[in-house]
């Protein structure tokens, strides 16, 4: 018969461990977290708290690019080898991002990667689809508080051609068969999610015959379960891998009537959250409300932000502030090719302490904030786009017409510039920012081991 150790004894036989094992040693069972949590054993500081900078993804470019405030460290983009090859062509993109992991494709495959302390592993290929049918990007759950382990998951945005054939067919159906991938097994396996409420309407209804209008097609995760952004953004699907559940959540009806509007959906500080815009420049923000049993969504802003960001002149202008953020681009010789972020934050004795040591989050909420008070001449003209919410601030992060990035700070209307995100050598007029993603480093995100690495050989 085992015998259990008294609470403080084994604290110290924890306290002893090196940090990711304490973290993997956390995830044992709740006896064991509430030792390490209640005494503070693994610093919160290595669990995702703050924003490095954003991926951003551009309609012409092979690789992403990475927005960042210089004095924060560690370097990110600089150090992420996205397993270029020599006298080879290649690309590769950002699929997904959750609480520090990065799930992107290349030449070679679908990988998943910790840019903080250069953790990577290649998942094997996932079952083709069926004839007619193609695989959507995939999504990414990661929970670093709860598992070390991840979870990858494809999700079809719209019905297939053969399910809109059938005008008596619900969809999605009320079992719904998805493609997973665990980092448990190492391996694709169909699952099947059964459905709580109503489907999000008949397979032949003509709003599911479009092609998704909106371009990224957002996920969060959000209280233990994965929100996806599909049929064009008029539809979200919250999805629990815990359960294999998952539930339909309809949009307001008078999104998609303006032409000017696009729906973003993502985590912010009050929950999670969807932003559009429409009339050009009137923000509407909603916030998922499912405090009394009913989920629903919630107006929360509704806002012309059209003054604030009106003194913004443009970058190319002489007098133009830029911002103090600094745009990497992995597509620039100047941006890639340094030596590996393990190597480089490495310290005398062999360990990465020194990320714990790096200032990982710039928290100036005063630099270069835009004055709006006084009688400037109007200068913004042209598009804005949502590139995320900031996860710990009520404030959102936005794309001016690919010219600069700028913090728009919900309770105060106040915008802050953080930098130009238009390449230099952007030399193209239908370029845009085709996805992009907020980035919360995690200093234990390493995965434990798994049969992943013999089934990719295998």
């Amino acid at each position: 018969m085992a015998v259990a150790l008294p609470a403080d004894a084994l604290a110290e036989i924890l306290r002893r461990l090196p940090l990711r094992s304490l973290a993997t040693a956390r995830c044992v069972c709740k006896v064991w977290r509430a030792i390490v949590d209640g005494r503070r054993l693994l610093l919160p500081e290595l669990l995702p708290h703050s924003v490095r900078g954003i991926f951003l993804m551009y309609s012409d470019r092979d690789y992403p690019a990475f927005l960042s405030h210089p004095s924060m460290e560690p370097d990110i983009l600089g150090k992420l080898n996205f397993h270029r090859l020599p006298g080879q062509w290649n690309r590769a993109y950002v699929l997904s991002h959750c609480n520090g992991l990065l799930l992107y494709k290349d030449m070679q495959g679908l990988h998943v990667a910790n840019p903080a302390t250069q953790w990577r592993a290649s998942l094997p290929p996932p079952p083709p689809p069926l004839p007619g049918r193609f695989h959507k990007p995939p999504h990414l759950v990661f929970d670093p508080a709860e598992s070390l382990h991840y979870e990858v998951l494809i999700v079809p945005e719209s019905p297939f051609i053969e399910e809109r054939a059938e005008p008596s067919k619900e969809w999605p159906a009320s079992v719904w068969p998805l493609c997973a991938f665990s980092s448990r097994t190492g391996q694709w396996e169909e699952r099947a999610f059964v459905r709580e409420g109503e489907a999000a309407g008949m397979a032949s209804d003509e709003v599911f015959q479009g092609s998704n209008a909106f371009g990224q097609n957002c996920s969060a995760y959000w209280q233990g379960a994965l929100f996806v952004q599909c049929n064009g953004g008029f539809t979200v699907m919250r999805i629990s891998l815990s359960n294999n559940k998952y539930r339909v959540i309809k949009m307001p009806t008078d999104i998609g009537e303006s032409e000017y509007e696009d729906v973003y959906l993502g985590r912010s500080k009050e929950g999670l959250c969807c932003a559009l815009f429409h009339d050009q420049y009137m923000l509407r923000i909603l916030i998922l409300d499912d405090s009394c049993g009913a989920t629903e969504w919630v107006l929360k802003h509704h806002i012309d932000i059209y003054h604030s960001v009106s003194p913004v002149t443009s970058v190319y202008d002489e007098n133009a502030k830029e911002g103090p953020w600094i745009l990497e681009d992995a597509n620039s010789a100047e941006h890639y090719g340094q030596l590996s972020l393990q190597d480089a934050n490495k310290d005398e004795d062999d360990s990465n302490n020194a990320l714990l040591k790096s200032k990982v989050e710039w928290d100036s909420d005063n630099d270069d904030m835009v004055d709006s008070e006084s009688e400037v001449v109007q200068n913004f003209i042209g598009d804005i786009s949502v590139l995320g919410f900031h996860p710990y601030k009520d404030a959102i992060f936005l794309n001016l017409s690919l010219d600069r990035a700028a913090v728009y700070h919900l309770n105060t209307s106040r915008v802050q510039l953080l930098g130009k995100v238009c390449p230099d050598d952007c030399y193209s007029h239908t370029a845009c920012i085709k996805s992009s993603f907020p980035y919360t480093p995690c200093l234990v995100a390493d995965s434990p081991e798994n049969k992943l690495e013999a089934h990719v050989e295998g």
